[in-house]
């Protein structure tokens, strides 16, 4: 009897032990070995040792630190009293039936997955770290969707008519489309295979996990490229036809000083995200640069994060408005030159120069845009913008200068010539 009461309460223990350990990051791991690895070497999994540890001691700290605290401070049910980091079941909600249910039969009942920003945002946000207030500039009442961009804008609102297009845009314009696109690294690679068509897509905004790894929170990829796989023209070239050309920000900063030159370390994210940490003393808020504005500024402060103060002061963010300023007049400039241009075409239209001339306007309006749609008016690359608007200029001006040719008479107006000196010669003998 007593034998059978042991086995008895070892089984409970044994059950008991299961079912404490049952929604554990361990537990996931014995199927998301690969996951489990990521997330136990990230900051997440030492949320509890941040700050010395103290996190766990102070109430407004454990509420995005320790799990249990976030939990209930989410309004959560599944609530235990445990002291654990942020683990799996932090971001997966439990599917209706339970983590039980899921443990059973996987397939059948999946933990919820969200692309959301918002859900990183419960905790990424306030004066400390405000990631989801800088981020969400589409939710303020200031932003004008004409005359500013943002990742937080629904692509599916701004620009619907990509609902009817092929997957294609969806790679850069949704979060969906976003992550299964970045697994190939190459810049034009946008490994439409695995990327979904619109019709699928559920996150039309660029959100934390489309440039994040969750389970890491690091990049997808290496900075520079992450931002490159969007921000690029396609590879266009000045092929005599193509005028048009988006957003060719990785071409204009590919072979630049800094990738090349003198600052070969400095990404996008250097100067796109300048940021300053939260002030203990005068508790002014921290800046995280996920507006991903170029704020100059700030990123030549003493107070911020990045390097720049180290070479360049304050002033420096002069110097740079000046070269913008010379960029923006010489686009000015070329757009006169365009103006004439224009006028010199038309004129040589239905001549045998106007196909060559045609080609020389065509690509002296790619370069300007590439210019002007790259939008940092030199920056990127300051040596390539004058070389692009002077290319621009001088195409330009060759179709002006064309001259119209001298048409030489035809066929038809050799006989018409011989025929009127032959009725003058008739004329001439009847006299």
């Amino acid at each position: 009897m007593i034998k059978i009461v042991v086995v008895t309460l070892t089984l409970l223990l044994f059950l008991a032990a299961g079912m404490a350990g049952a929604w554990q990051p361990e537990t996931c791991k014995d199927c998301h070995l690969e996951k489990y690895n990521i997330w136990n070497a990230s900051a997440h999994a030492e949320s509890l040792k941040a700050a010395g540890g103290s996190v766990v001691d102070i109430e407004r700290c454990t509420e995005c630190h320790v799990e249990s605290s976030i939990k209930k401070a989410w309004g959560r049910d599944d609530v235990e009293a445990t002291i654990e980091p942020i683990t799996c079941e932090v971001c997966h909600n439990p599917p209706d039936a339970g983590y039980d249910a899921h443990l059973d039969t996987p397939s059948a009942h999946i933990p919820e997955v969200t692309l959301s920003a918002e859900m990183c945002g419960n905790c990424h946000k306030d004066s400390h770290h405000p990631i989801i207030e800088e981020w969400d500039e589409y939710g303020t009442e200031s932003f004008d969707m004409d005359s500013m961009a943002s990742h937080s804008e629904p692509t599916n609102v701004a620009e619907p008519f990509i609902l009817n297009r092929d997957n294609s845009c969806v790679s850069c314009k949704s979060t969906d489309g976003a992550i299964p696109s970045l697994e190939d690294e190459s810049i034009y690679g946008l490994n439409l295979n695995d990327v979904p068509q619109p019709e699928d897509v559920e996150e039309w905004r660029v959100t934390c996990v489309a440039c994040h790894e969750p389970h890491s929170a690091e990049y997808h990829i290496e900075g520079a490229l992450l931002c490159g796989n969007c921000h690029n023209g396609m590879g266009a070239t000045a092929d005599g036809m193509t005028t048009e050309i988006h957003h060719p920000n990785w071409e204009m900063y590919n072979d630049s000083i800094y990738r090349t030159g003198n600052h070969p370390e400095t990404g996008c994210s250097d100067c796109h995200m300048a940021s300053r940490e939260y002030n203990d003393t005068t508790h002014q808020p921290a800046v995280t640069g996920h507006t991903f504005d170029y704020e100059p500024e700030l990123l030549f402060s003493s107070e911020s994060s990045s390097e720049c103060y180290d070479c360049h002061d304050e002033e420096f963010a002069e110097v740079i408005e000046t070269k913008q300023g010379l960029i923006a007049e010489r686009i000015e400039e070329v757009k006169t030159v365009q103006n004439n241009a224009s006028v010199a075409l038309e004129n040589l239209n239905g001549t045998a120069s106007y196909e060559k001339n045609l080609e020389n306007y065509n690509n002296a309006v790619f370069y300007m845009h590439f210019v002007e749609e790259d939008g940092s008016l030199g920056i990127h690359n300051m040596e390539k913008a004058n070389e692009y608007l002077d290319k621009s200029d001088k195409l330009f001006n060759s179709v002006t200068e064309s001259e119209e040719p001298v048409e030489q008479p035809g066929f038809e107006a050799i006989v018409a010539v011989f025929g009127l000196m032959f009725m003058f010669w008739i004329t001439k003998r009847r006299d």
